[in-house]
């Protein structure tokens, strides 16, 4: 017995280290199999070995090899395993990472953030590069760039670190030109490590250096073609001109995109950061680089607001998840042990408080007119649905605005307390963790399995396996591209139906002429006042199946009498 105790104590931390591995694969391993959505299904459409497609996707080869070789092996249905094998290599080397800066405590912290973070669930399951292949590359270059950091850059005595710096560098910028802001945010960190902006010849030096570096960067981009034969060069330059735009750009998009994405990152990783002190910035220099990086380079640089915006941040996790566990992880060193356990289970109270509120009876508002959801937040109707999805996931799922909003608040309100009052900041710390563990796990479980709303997914296998089984259905349009892969799998697809009203007159225009069925999975819902709706009525309702507040609906529109 003595034996075991003295085991479990020598090896608490990797004990505690692997349950929250464990715990990681068990939660991404319900998504592997969710449907794909919008975006994400042209990935397996240009690995089908049956299709010509080659050379399709307007990213640096390595990306393409990726999906269209590896991803061809494994099944077109199973690309999922991809991101989520990079997801699992990540949580690694986010904890080597944090260890490497701070120490093994804060490395649990870190992966702890990242393993209950319902963002890192989205993005080591999105099927695409920015949620884990690139931060994969990202971590390696960091790890490299700090080993090489604690040896003051003496490669004689960390050559294997240099070439782990090299490996993630290379390999990040082959995935995807925007890597160049991990590369430039090493290079200035390393410019003042060097203090090599002391004067001007050393500006100068910097400067030279940088545009040898652009060079060496386009060049490989240029040799890339003898390596992989099927990158097209001048098709990814062209694709990047659609996002030079300094004139009109849609900034309500932008926001919502930004928005939805401090949702997604939720309280817990977002909110510690403001607790950040100089000590602290200096270890974590390059991360909180990056992040301003970022920022600038996808909001001001270029035009996104076309692009998913969510998707693109799905890279601020990993520095989020580090810094927070800095941060988190020295308030714990404080005494008052007793103390923390009364602020924890404070915090667990509210949480608890929080978490009944999202089985309250809630409206369900539909996606337009906007003004319909303004109205409701300025009059503090708050018990309704705010429906997720994206251009690249995830197909729709419900979360309550109430739990969100009420989440926020308190949590915002805890942090400005403790930021005014540094005496409460612990207090404040310890009570925004079971607040933000709930938070993550509430927006986790209605992606993947919908309890509280409803499932779309679930439903849609129930379509799909109707509209498959009927031979009268050989045309079928599909909203908001719910279901778009499999409908197509069937040969029955005609095209997918986004009911905003700017598309309006395109639809009247299409529907004059059609003569099918639409399936629709209300996620979001379409504004009963709309043309949509009122086409929708007039078809003839042959199927359909409700979970919670999500329905699916097969129409019938080959014999309508009326065509506007």
């Amino acid at each position: 017995m003595n034996t075991i105790k003295l085991f479990l104590k020598a090896h608490t931390y990797w004990l505690v280290f692997g349950l929250i591995v464990l715990f990681f694969i068990c939660l991404h391993i319900p998504g592997v199999r969710l449907p794909y959505h919008q975006d994400e299904y042209k990935w397996p459409m240009y690995a089908n070995p049956t299709l010509d497609s080659a050379g399709a996707i307007p990213h640096p080869p390595l990306t393409e090899f990726l999906y269209r070789i590896i991803g061809g092996k494994i099944g077109l249905d199973n690309f999922r395993f991809i991101p989520f094998f990079f997801g699992v290599l990540n949580i690694f080397l986010v904890f080597y990472l944090a260890k490497t800066i701070f120490n093994k405590k804060t490395a649990l912290f870190a992966v702890l953030l990242f393993a209950v973070s319902f963002y890192s669930l989205l993005a080591s399951l999105m099927v695409d590069v920015d949620g884990a292949v690139m931060p994969f590359f990202f971590l390696l270059s960091l790890i490299g760039y700090y080993k090489l950091k604690e040896v003051d850059f003496d490669v004689r005595k960390s050559i294997q670190w240099l070439f782990v710096l090299g490996l993630g560098v290379l390999g990040g910028f082959l995935i995807k030109v925007v890597f160049v802001i991990p590369i430039a945010v090493l290079a200035i960190d390393f410019a003042i490590e060097k203090s090599m902006f002391s004067d001007k010849k050393k500006v100068m030096k910097v400067l030279a250096s940088g545009v040898v570096g652009v060079c060496i960067l386009v060049l490989i981009l240029v040799l890339a073609k003898f390596v992989f034969p099927f990158f097209k060069l001048d098709y990814a330059i062209k694709y990047w001109e659609h996002f030079i735009n300094f004139g009109n750009r849609n900034w309500f998009q932008i926001l919502i995109q930004v928005i939805k994405s401090i949702l997604y990152l939720s309280p817990l990783l977002l909110l510690p950061v403001f607790f950040i002190h100089k000590e602290l910035f200096k270890k974590t220099r390059p991360l909180c680089m990056f992040l301003v990086f970022e920022i600038i380079f996808y909001l001001v640089l270029f035009d996104f607001s076309s692009g998913a915006l969510d998707r693109y941040f799905q890279f601020m996790i990993i520095p989020l998840c580090i810094i927070s566990a800095g941060i988190i992880s020295e308030m714990f060193e404080l005494e008052e042990s007793r103390r923390n356990k009364e602020f924890i289970l404070l915090g667990s109270l509210v949480a608890f408080i929080l978490l009944l509120l999202v089985f309250i009876p809630h409206f369900v508002p539909a996606l337009h007119p906007k003004s319909a959801w303004l109205s409701r937040i300025v009059g503090f109707k708050w018990n309704f649905l705010y429906p997720f999805s994206g251009g690249s996931g995830p197909m729709g799922f419900y979360v309550s605005f109430l739990f969100m909003s009420l989440s926020w608040i308190i949590s915002v309100g805890l942090i400005i307390l403790g930021f005014f009052k540094p005496t409460l900041r612990k207090m404040s710390l310890l009570m925004l963790i079971p607040i933000g563990i709930i938070y993550n796990l509430v927006f986790s479980e209605e992606y993947l399995f919908g309890k509280i709303n409803g499932s779309a997914p679930m439903l849609l296998t129930s379509s799909v396996e109707y509209i498959k089984n009927n031979p009268n259905i050989t045309s079928v349009v599909v909203y908001n591209d719910n279901g778009g892969y499999e409908i197509q799998k069937l040969g029955k697809y005609s095209r997918r139906l986004y009911a905003d009203p700017a598309f309006e007159n395109g639809y009247k225009d299409f529907f004059k002429t059609f003569s099918g069925h639409v399936l629709y999975i209300n996620v979001p819902r379409i504004d009963p006042n709309s043309f949509y709706s009122q086409y929708l009525n007039s078809c003839k309702n042959i199927f359909e199946r409700d979970d919670q507040y999500v329905s699916a609906i097969v129409y019938d529109c080959q014999n309508i009498k009326n065509k506007k």
